[in-house]
């Protein structure tokens, strides 16, 4: 199950209404071919290093073929991906330019993030190499059609324990083609 920790965050459909009214302030490229609609989800494969790897998403950036970078969800909170396993959870839902992109990016907070050991239980900060993490794999949102891209975050082949026991984190984020 998708987690938000912690409470003091607003809920996330106040984060993703934020997140509509922000893609429709005109800062947005604008383009005579109208909207559709982007959903972005996020899933994960198993690990059996850790118990929990919670990263703190501070927010969601996509890129238009034509245009500048647009800021498409802030503050998502903090996700146990461990939780994502063999499931999909939604972080958000708007209407965007239809057209082409180019790429999605996921922000992450090395501050805000940590890993809960496996043998110990203790909960650990986690040192996140990149806290900028862009999916390289094109998009298109159809004129009046829904896209929905879901990501991938591979704590596995992300999560390492250096020699001196901290956890580091070297994001390893693709993008899932749909069946």
């Amino acid at each position: 199950m998708f987690r938000i920790l912690p409470k003091s965050f607003p809920p996330l459909g106040l984060i993703v209404l934020l997140g509509v009214f922000s893609a429709c302030d005109g800062n947005s490229p604008s383009s005579p071919s109208g909207s559709g609609r982007l959903s972005v989800e996020l899933t994960d494969a198993p690990t059996d290093e850790v118990s929990e790897v919670n990263v703190f998403v501070t927010g969601l950036t996509i890129k238009p073929s034509d245009g500048p970078v647009v800021r498409i969800a802030n503050e998502i909170g903090l996700i146990d991906l461990l939780t994502l396993q063999g499931t999909t959870e939604e972080l958000v839902t708007l209407g965007v330019e239809a057209g082409d992109y180019e790429f999605i990016q996921v922000d992450l907070d090395q501050e805000r993030s940590n890993v809960v050991e496996l043998d110990s239980g203790d909960t650990v900060p986690l040192q996140i190499s990149s806290e900028e993490v862009k999916v390289l794999s094109g998009f298109t949102i159809p004129l009046g059609g829904d896209t929905t891209v879901t990501l991938d975050f591979d704590a596995e082949a992300s999560l390492r324990q250096l020699g001196n026991g901290d956890w580091l984190l070297t994001p390893v984020i693709t993008r899932v083609e749909a069946p």
